[in-house]
């Protein structure tokens, strides 16, 4: 005699509720995900304290070739306060301005003391001023302190043309160096050399030289990257 199947139960109210309750649940979830990216004001740009860094992407020489760089992939967008991270500290410098020539020897000491914890950047502007004409060979002596020029003073060289570029304070500078541009200038409010600016691993401002006078960027760093170890 061949065995009955045993009948399925039919599926309760209960599980239906469920079902229908589960799908509504995630339909407002994803709603209000769409309304806080929505509502959420955007990141405010610029130099300023507290301001998401002007973006930018240039060439860049780091002691071979020149090759492209983007200054927000060096950004960690997950990155919260008290975390460790990479800080970037940001100098605008003009190989023939003589402020960024004597600037050279404590650039050094700070990558000595903080390249673990901070990342380097120093872009190469030129400022409209008589005798400040630069080019990728200037600016390659500058950073990696090579023949360029003579020490005569005859406007052939770094420092208004002063010096052989190989003669710099301080030592190679192993970081890149970015080929700035008049809308970078423009972008970050640099309007003379040399001029700093500390950045949170996230990208925002932490430290504008500008908005401390009287502040020097070795106080700065300790104050700012030391004091958030």
């Amino acid at each position: 005699m061949a065995r009955r199947r045993k009948a399925l139960a039919p599926k309760g109210k209960d599980e239906d509720v469920r079902i229908v309750a589960g799908f509504a649940l995630g339909s407002i979830l994803t709603a209000l995900m769409i309304l806080v990216v929505i509502i959420a004001p955007p990141a405010t740009v610029g130099p300023s304290e507290g301001e998401l860094a002007p973006d930018f992407s240039a060439d860049a020489y780091a002691g071979s070739n020149w090759e492209n760089f983007k200054l927000s992939d060096t950004f960690d967008y997950e990155w919260e306060e008290g975390e460790s991270g990479e800080w970037i500290l940001i100098q605008f410098i003009d190989t023939d301005c003589p402020y960024c020539w004597s600037e050279g020897e404590s650039m050094s000491n700070l990558h000595a003391e903080w390249s673990n914890d901070v990342k380097f950047i120093t872009i190469a502007v030129e400022l409209s001023l008589s005798g400040h004409d630069s080019n990728r060979e200037e600016v390659e002596s500058f950073r990696d302190q090579t023949s360029y020029g003579t020490d005569a003073n005859d406007g052939d060289g770094c420092n208004s043309g002063r010096d052989n570029c190989m003669n710099r304070p301080g030592n190679t500078h192993n970081w890149d160096y970015i080929e700035g541009s008049s809308n970078i200038m423009k972008d970050w409010e640099v309007s003379g050399t040399p001029f700093l600016v500390v950045l949170q691993p996230d990208g925002y401002v932490a430290w504008n030289q500008g908005e401390n006078k009287g502040e020097t960027i070795e106080a700065a760093m300790q104050r700012v990257v030391g004091g958030s170890q």
